[in-house]
């Protein structure tokens, strides 16, 4: 396994896309990152175990990983 990092979090806010073809945002407030730095914004187009597509809700606690990269 690659080195990791987990952080939990907490899905702060949805945000509605501006066009259709857009997915909305879910912004995640990260805990334990610098204050100007943690909020992350992704696609709210998740997969869950079983591919059927899921989106956050508002409240949701989730967990933040970061991994290195496999470069061989």
């Amino acid at each position: 396994h690659p080195p990791s990092a987990t952080m939990p979090g907490t899905v702060d806010k949805i945000i509605a896309s501006k066009s259709p073809s857009q997915p909305e945002k879910a912004e995640i407030a990260v805990e334990g990152a610098e204050r100007r730095y943690r909020d992350l914004r992704i696609d709210n187009t998740l997969v869950d175990e079983h591919g059927d597509d899921v989106k956050l809700k508002k409240g949701a606690h989730v967990e933040v990983t970061v991994a290195t990269k496999d470069h061989s």
